[in-house]
This record gives structure tokens, sequence and C-alpha cells, in this order.
């Protein structure tokens, strides 16, 4: 989770960076960080996460394919000697103090970047392969924390800035549904990962128990993804091959006899945002690779031993037992933007998923009141809409007015005087502002938004005006570069559907089987950020593929 500010100290303008502690990426903020001229800013790191991760390879890290220390690179051999790095926590921003405030309110200051509260408190599950710190060593790895917690205390501070760009990303939805964070596994951080490959093996090691019953050892191999989304195929998929290309070798009768993996999704269709040739083959696929796939699936509550699910249109019940349970099912803001928006207030921050600003409804207001008169007729906002239509990527809110202008106008005309105030026209804008439909929260879409902002903040002069509409300043417009998933079997799924304009001229259909699995390796390979972290991809793939996985639990 990332937070970027330009402070002021001693007459120099300081861009600072500040990461949350949980479910840090990173996607938004090292783009920016390596785009900005460090000639016009002085540029300082703060994060509490001393490292960059490169999350959508956090499946295959969650089965061995791929290594723990190949996802990650430090932020010093990325942004250093160009950006100074500090590790420090961000916990609150004072908007109108222009303040933010670090390591504060009693936050644990540990700088993994991993969930602290699930190392330093003891998982409430008691007994069981399936829980999230694994029996037989979760004590030890509990002390070794706890210590450099300890250790490791550092003071808070407070840091003035003039300008703030917030790009705090997401969590995991939970949706309320019971048992979740006691009894399943995220899928969003090294430890997430490094926690479900722990279990993995421990529940096949548990299973190996001579006086196991059968019952229990079909519950301990029988592993549910809830998430028919990316995340989740992808794991299902890596998980699907570890079965078959390793554990195979060491545990024939359990893999033929008692191993079983469910992907459980609510909709009709996994990989539902893709083309459906897409999620047609990938179920297909599945079926094939012995993956149940559960659609029109409800999940009600997840408990120690088993899952509790409900079948569309249904009212009953049922409980599927199994030991390992991934949640990769969405995800929600953070509470840095829920505090956010409660500071701006609800009634001008309404979009949950992103943050607006007052001062974008109020030049548009002052420039289409040319009399000065505080209020705009039907005549003054036809005028503003029509006007701004011509540069529709800007203000796709007035794009929606357009179609009504006149319902629009008289819908925010509250009192029926015949214009409207700056309130009334916020109302008005921000209604259409509900009805745009947010960009994905994607790395591709945050890596694009991050080097947007630094070029921006390079073209700006004068760095304390908020008016970027005079300065001729070009607008975000995101760039769709295709989607791709993993689907296991070396197999993989390439949808070019909405990509750049030169691959709609080639009306290139969607991909799948092998070749797709090359583009998907070839584009991860490339999209690696330093030249130690490509050749340990590829290193790792060779591995996997003569020496296969390391199944060891360490």
């Amino acid at each position: 989770m990332v937070l970027v500010a330009i402070v002021g100290i001693d007459g120099l303008m300081k861009l600072v960076t500040l990461i949350r502690l949980w479910f840090t990426t990173g996607w938004g903020a090292v783009p920016l960080l390596k785009h900005i001229d460090t000639e016009k800013y002085e540029a300082v790191c703060v994060s509490p996460r001393n490292y960059f991760l490169m999350t959508p390879l956090l499946p295959p890290v969650s089965v061995g394919t791929v290594e723990t220390r190949t996802v990650i690179e430090s932020i010093r051999s990325l942004i250093e000697p160009r950006v100074k790095y500090v590790e420090a926590h961000c916990v609150s921003v004072d908007p109108k103090a222009k303040v933010i405030s670090c390591n504060t309110d009693g936050e644990q200051p540990v700088s993994r970047g991993d969930d602290v509260k699930t190392i330093l408190i003891p998982s409430r599950r008691a007994g069981g392969s399936s829980s999230r710190i694994i029996k037989d060593s979760g004590e030890s790895i509990h002390s070794f924390f706890l210590n450099i917690y300890l250790a490791r205390v550092r003071p808070s501070f407070d840091m003035k800035y003039d300008i703030l760009v917030v790009s705090v990303g997401s969590e995991n939805n939970t949706f309320n549904t019971p048992g979740i964070e006691e009894h399943a596994h995220f899928l969003k951080e090294v430890l997430d990962a490094r926690r479900i490959r722990s279990a993995i093996s421990d529940a096949f090691e548990s299973a190996m128990t001579p006086t196991q019953t059968p019952a229990k050892r079909k519950r301990l191999l029988h592993f549910v993804v809830v998430g028919g989304g990316p995340t989740g195929v992808e794991f299902a998929a890596e998980l699907a091959d570890l079965v078959r290309e390793d554990l195979q070798i060491y545990f024939p009768r359990l893999v033929a006899n008692d191993v079983k993996i469910a992907l459980i999704e609510a909709l009709d269709h996994i990989l539902s945002m893709r083309d459906k040739q897409i999620s047609d083959y990938t179920e297909r696929h599945f079926h094939r690779e012995n993956i149940d796939v559960l659609m029109n699936t409800f999940v009600k509550e997840v408990k120690q031993h088993e899952v509790v699910v409900q079948l569309k249109g249904s009212d009953e019940l049922k409980s599927i037992p199994c030991s390992v349970v991934v949640w990769a099912t969405g995800i929600k803001p953070r509470a840095l933007t829920n505090k956010l928006r409660e500071i701006i207030g609800f009634d001008i921050q309404s979009n949950r998923m992103g943050l607006t600003y007052r001062s974008i409804f109020t030049l548009l207001f002052e420039e289409a009141d040319t009399e000065r008169r505080g209020t705009l007729d039907l005549q003054q906002f036809r005028a503003l809409v029509e006007r701004k239509l011509q540069n529709f990527h800007k203000y796709l809110l007035l794009e929606i007015i357009s179609k009504s202008i006149e319902k629009a106008f008289e819908e925010a005309d509250k009192d029926k005087s015949g214009t409207l105030t700056l309130a009334e026209l916020h109302s008005a804008l921000g209604k259409a502002d509900t009805k745009i439909r947010a960009l994905p929260a994607t790395a591709q879409v945050a890596s694009q938004e991050g080097s947007f902002v630094a070029d921006l903040l390079n073209q700006l002069k004068d760095t304390q005006s908020n008016n970027y509409e005079q300065k001729n300043l070009k607008s975000f417009r995101y760039k769709h570069m295709g989607s791709l998933a993993y689907v296991g079997g070396d197999e993989a799924v390439v949808d070019f559907t909405g990509s750049k304009p030169i691959l709609d001229m080639f009306n290139l259909k969607p991909l799948s089987g092998r070749s797709a699995a090359y583009l998907w390796k070839s584009f991860y390979l490339t999209e690696m950020f330093t030249g130690r972290t490509k050749t340990l991809l590829a290193f790792d793939w060779v591995r996997t593929q003569f020496f296969g996985r390391d199944i060891s639990r360490y």
C-alpha cells in the first residue's frame, strides 16, 4: 500500500513515499519513483516494507514452482541513489494541515510487509493441519519474529507535505463471511504464499500418519479455492501441477485415492471478466486436470475442518470437509482510504473505490459562471457540458449528463430556482460520477497510473497551483495490453479484448494452450524489474522442469 507526498523542508521540495504495513505491493509507487525528476524534487521513499513484490507470481510461489527471492526486489536497488529510502509506517493523514503521521497509535512497526498481527497473535485454530501457523513450526516462528519486533521499535514522527498523491491499494474482502480470518488463507503477500506452501506439505505429511482413518485422509487432502478470478484459477492450476508432477512421485496412493481440488465460484462462469471462449476453455481444461469447478455456489461459512456452501436458488446448506481453504474472491478499500473519505466528507467523496477532488467541481463552476453571480442557469450549464465534451475522455461524467442535460439540471435544482449553486452542481456531477465504472484494480493499471503521475509532476512549473486544466496537461488514458492467466499443464489463456488499437487492427482472437503459456512466460519474464529477478525466474522454471519442486517444509 503506497502513499506518495511532496514535502517542503528547508525550502526544498522533497518527495516522500509512505507504504503502510499490510498487503504492500507498490505497483503504483515504484514506476512513479523510477520516473520522477529528481533534479526537480529531492525524493525520499518512506516504507515499512523494503522490497517490491511481483504479486502476479504468488500462485507459483505458493507451491514451489518459483522461489520467494525471485519475486521480491529491494526497494533500495530499484530507486537509490536517486531516491533515499527510510523505513517507516504511515497511519494517518491530515489534509487540512498537510501532515502525515508515521508509526503512531500503537501500530506495529515491523517492516517485513507481512501481516504482523498473524505472527504475533497465535492462531485461534486449535489443532488440525490447516492451521495458518503450522503447529510444529509455528511456535518457533512466533518467538523469532516477536524477538525481532521487540528489538525494532521505532519512534513516531509527523511530516509536512505540499502535494499528496494517494495510491494505497486494497485488502482482501471477506464479505463478512464467518470464519475467513480464522480458517482461510489469503494470497496477497509473500507470507501468505509461504503459509500455503507449508500447509500443503503439512496436509500430506499428516495424511501419511499410520493411524489416520480414510475419512480424515480425504479431508486432509481436500483443497478448496474460493474465487474464480485470475488469482483463484492460477492457484488451483499450480496446485494441480504440484500434485501431478511432484507429489504423485512421493505419495502415489494418496494422489490416486484421496487428493481432491475444488474451485468455488459464485457466478455461472470462472474468469467471467474475460472473453467467454476463455471461460469455456478453462472450465473444460480444469475438468481434464481433475479440478472440480463448483459454479453458482456461495460460501456461507468457513470452519476449521469444513466449508459450508449454498447453491444458487437453494435454501439447503452443504458441508465440504477440507484442510486448506484459499480465499481469493475480491478486494475492498483500506482503512486509510476510508479515513480519508471520512475527512473529505462522504457527501463529496461518494466513490468508495477511489478519491476524487472537489477542486475539479469548483474549477468547472467558476469557468461556467461567466457573469460571476455564484449560480449557473440552464444555458450556462448546457454550454459547460457541450464545451467540455470536446475533451470527453477528461470528463466522462459530463458525457453521461449530456444524454439528458435538461433532466440533469432539473434534478440538481432542488429549490426550483432555475439556477444551480456550487453545491447543486457538485450533486449533479457526483451522481453521474457514481455511474462511471472504475478501472480494474490490477498491476497493469497501477503501473501506468504511477508513470502518468510522475510525468504530470515533472511537467509542473508551479507546484503550488492545482489548476491542471489551465496547464494544458494530458489526462490519464489507460492502455489495456491484454490479460493472461495460467491454467495448468503448461497451458495458459490470453485475452486481447480491449487491448491496443494495433492489436485490434489485426482482430486477434483469444489464445489458449501451450502457445499461450509461452506468451505468458515471456510476458512475466520481461515484466520483472531487474536482470537479477529475470535470471532467477528463468532458472526457477528450468529447475522445476528438470528437478521438480522442493516439497520440504521449512
